[in-house]
């Protein structure tokens, strides 16, 4: 197996236990109650203020630490338009995870989502046949394109909490996966730096913005969490993140993807079956932390 798949894959384990561990801790602490009685969320860095004196969130957060490093290790070797849609894997091991807290056993439809993730992801990797691109970008092309999208998640991630909170989930899942994506994005830049000269690496503008974006991201990621189930934002988290990180790749590292009818369709075809199962897990995984109400059917209550 090449070093940066198998890089990817222990990254996305890592992400996989982390996510688990985050998102139990982000909706016990995602709400807080006011002097009347009334309950309301918390806003983003007031529950990570909160979250970062939770023993849970902190195992987490060790977990995902690992996972980064993980992930820069892949990146070294390998191209973003690999190695970020092989950390999607993350959501398919987090299911065993919940699984066992929950003391319960997969059903066939979760069965089939997850295979659907693998097929997809298998079909596009085949299809793309992706090239490594340069390992440096060049800063103007790299900057552009990491802060159009990042101005694009924060607007996401204010429309949420403002004018439309009907969607904050969803809309604070995009802004994280965004973020995150364009983290990963200079976290690759800053690895080719570090080859070069690793003290004038901690200096470059990529290390500050891998640091702030991933901060950002992650302050949205568990506001989404607590916002609501992860059927409304850890589908779009998981599509964004990707997403967002192969098109920086394709534009500032030239990471060019096979080109012609048939690959094409192939990719096409492999990133509809991912977004299709990242979806379909969504919907179909019970929810752990939050039981269904009486009367309702627990098979109709969504992931968590």
């Amino acid at each position: 197996m090449r070093p940066d798949i198998a890089l990817a894959l222990a990254s996305a384990a890592c992400f996989a236990a982390s996510t688990v561990a985050q998102h139990r801790a982000a909706v016990q602490h995602g709400t807080t109650t006011a002097a009347d009685g009334s309950t309301g969320a918390r806003g983003p860095f007031s529950l990570l203020a909160r979250l970062v004196r939770s023993p849970l969130w902190l195992v987490g957060l060790v977990l995902a630490v690992a996972a980064l490093a993980l992930q820069a290790l892949a990146l070294h070797s390998g191209a973003l338009v690999v190695v970020q849609p092989i950390l999607l894997l993350g959501l398919l091991l987090a299911l065993p995870i919940s699984d066992a807290i929950a003391r319960r056993r997969p059903r066939p439809a979760e069965l089939l989502a997850a295979l659907a993730v693998l097929a997809g992801l298998a079909l596009f990797l085949l299809a793309a046949d992706p090239d490594l691109g340069r390992r440096l970008a060049p800063p103007g092309e790299l900057y552009w394109a990491a802060g159009a999208w990042t101005a694009g998640a924060l607007v996401a991630a204010v429309l949420g909490e403002t004018v439309l909170r009907r969607w904050k989930a969803l809309l604070l899942g995009l802004s994280g996966g965004a973020l995150i994506g364009v983290s990963s994005a200079l976290l690759k830049q800053v690895v080719g730096l570090v080859d070069r000269d690793p003290a004038s690496a901690l200096l470059d503008p990529a290390t500050l913005g891998a640091v702030l974006t991933g901060v950002l991201g992650l302050a949205a990621t568990q506001a989404g969490y607590a916002a609501g189930h992860l059927s409304a934002s850890q589908p779009a988290h998981s599509i964004a993140e990707p997403a967002v990180a192969a098109a920086i790749g394709a534009t500032a590292f030239a990471e060019h993807l096979a080109t012609g009818a048939l690959p094409v369709a192939g990719q096409v075809a492999g990133a509809l079956l991912m977004a299709g199962g990242v979806i379909a897990i969504a919907l179909v995984v019970p929810d752990l932390d939050h039981p269904p109400s009486r009367g309702d059917d627990p098979r109709l209550q969504r992931v968590v």
